[in-house]
This record gives C-alpha cells, structure tokens and sequence, in this order.
C-alpha cells in the first residue's frame, strides 16, 4: 500500500489553483499558511481519484452534508471549476506520481454548466455529476477526508460495528490509542440504554457505568473518527484532515500526534493535515522525532504570490531548525 503514496502531486483549473505543483512529499504532511491561501481546498483536491465518480461523489457528499448545498450539479461547477478559466471549456487537471514512479494524469472539461467530459489517457467520456448523497441518509465516512466542526452520529456506530467491533486486534489497538484522551479505557460498546438509536459508549476500569463517547468532548469524537478511517477505508491510501489540531486541548496535542503518526505508519497510511497553531507544528516535530519518522515528515507552505497559490515543502531538519531559532513559521 505504501507505494501508493504520493510523492508529487499538481493541479490546475481546481477552485484557486491556477497551477499548483508540490514535490518531495512525505508521508506525514502538515499544511500550513495564511487564511485564504486554499489549505482546505488542497486537501479536497486531494481526494482525486482515477475513478472519477469516487471524486465527483465524494465532493457531492462534502457540499451537501458540510456546506449545506441542494444543488449539487450547479455547486460543483461553480465551487471547483476555476473562475479564472476562460468561460467555456473550462477544465481541471490533475498529475500524481506515487513512489513507484507512477503518473497519473487525469483531466475533467465541463462542457456546458452541468456536462463533463473526463479524459482519462487517450478516453473521452461523458461523466455525469448525479450522484444523490441524500440517498443514503448520512456522511459517507469512507470518505477520506475529515472536516473541521462536523457532527457525526449514528455513522460513527455503524462503521465501528462492522469494521472494528468484531476484529479484537483492530479494538485493541483502537482502545490503545484513545486512552490518553480517555484514562483508563476498559471496552466500547453500543448501548440503546438512553437512546432511540445505538450509539457508542465507553466503560473505564475506574467507573461501573456506561458513558457515550460524545460526552467525552469533540477531541475524543475527532479522533475516534480518524482512528475509524485509519482502520477501515481501504480504497484510499491517504487521509486528509482540516485544522488537526481543533477540539485538541494544547496539553494533549503532543501524545495526540504521536498516536495518529504510530497507527498511520502500522496501517501504511500517508497524512495531510492543515493547521494554524504553533503548538500544533511544535507537538507535530516532536512526535516525528519521537517515533523516528522524522524522514518521512514534511510540512508543506502554501502562500498566495503574484503567480497564484505556491507551494514549498520543508525537511525536518528545516523546519525543526525554524522552531529551535523562534523562527514565524505559520
């Protein structure tokens, strides 16, 4: 799975990105930059996929569910084609080379305001962007992309019941990584005690008593759901999540890296994740030291130049040296 990382990834035409290259890139990756430098758009245009229905779907679910839109086919255009393109055809492109040495290049051309073309190599096609996420009632958590803010409910159960419940290596290691948020950490079970539909709760050696995971706070939510996409999503080699840090309390932020970076590595995962806080970037160089990833840690600027959004990767060794010299690194 690991040669599946990406390595250098570009694209054009996607939102603000005019034309974005970013090369020597790790597999843990820290995105940082001012507001409004596209942080969060990179890791929708992340979510690229040869399949390009898995792509078109996975932004229909983000619109709906997370941006709250009704009209799919018209937010599409207008959110991801960019608006700097000339007015017809515009187009997207998109170039990912893997650790093999593997180039994908893959282009979508709208055609009119709601029919695309996708051009896959030397194929033309028509592609569709139909895909109803109303239909399946809640998030998709196969989604590899974890969002900033969002409630999750009965869809944190249902994946933990069919992907971790019955695997005891899988839980163990789940129960593992959540006991520095959640001390003493017995079991999860899915209770209906309190509730007109399962949900998730907690047992601790320390109590007798069930308690729902949400009344653990969003950090514990937050993480529990990446802990969930680490172990289960099989599709996607990556997972990107926006502004890491939040629902973390600062004083957790360092054991809570440390843990993301040990089960990324054992699932053979590669992490972008964007953040504004120093703390976070701090807790981020320590636990690459710490679990001697420090080789395969990056974190990736993206500042709005003359010549649109750019892109430029520091090396451990550089960005510790930012850190050691009081250096603004954000």
């Amino acid at each position: 799975m690991e040669s599946n990382h990406l390595t250098s990834f570009e694209v054009s035409g996607f939102k603000k990105f005019t034309n974005l290259k970013i090369d020597d890139i790790g597999q843990f990756n820290l995105i940082i930059g001012d507001n409004n430098v596209c942080k969060t758009s990179l890791l929708e245009a992340l979510l690229v996929d040869d399949d390009t229905k898995v792509f078109t779907e996975a932004l229909s679910y983000i619109n709906y569910y997370i941006r709250k839109f009704d009209n799919l086919k018209e937010s599409f255009f207008n959110l991801y084609f960019s608006k700097s393109s000339k007015p017809f055809p515009k187009e997207m492109a998109f170039s990912l080379i893997d650790n093999d040495g593997y180039n994908l290049e893959l282009k979508i051309i709208a055609v009119s305001n709601y029919s695309f073309l996708r051009k896959f190599e030397t194929n033309k096609f028509h592609l569709e962007v139909n895909h109803d996420p109303r239909s399946t009632g809640s998030y998709n958590l196969n989604i590899p992309y974890i969002p900033m803010g969002f409630f999750y409910s009965h869809e944190l159960t249902q994946q933990y019941s069919t992907h971790i419940q019955t695997f005891e290596d899988k839980k163990e290691r789940l129960l593992k990584s959540l006991s520095f948020l959640i001390p003493q950490i017995k079991n999860i079970e899915i209770s209906i005690a309190d509730s007109n539909s399962p949900i998730l709760c907690i047992s601790q050696k320390s109590k007798n008593i069930l308690s729902p995971l949400a009344s653990y706070g969003e950090g514990a939510l937050k993480f529990f759901r990446i802990l969930l996409s680490l172990f289960a999503n099989k599709h996607y080699s990556r997972l990107m999540i926006d502004e890491l840090d939040a629902g973390i309390h600062y004083s957790h932020l360092a054991s809570f890296n440390k843990s993301l970076i040990e089960v990324a590595k054992e699932e053979e995962k590669q992490i972008f994740a964007t953040t504004h806080s120093k703390e976070c970037i701090e807790s981020f160089t320590k636990a690459l030291e710490e679990t001697g990833m420090q080789e395969k840690g990056r974190i990736i600027r993206l500042a709005d130049t003359k010549n649109g959004i750019k892109a430029f990767t520091m090396r451990f060794e550089e960005f510790e040296n930012a850190l050691l010299a009081e250096s603004e690194i954000r």
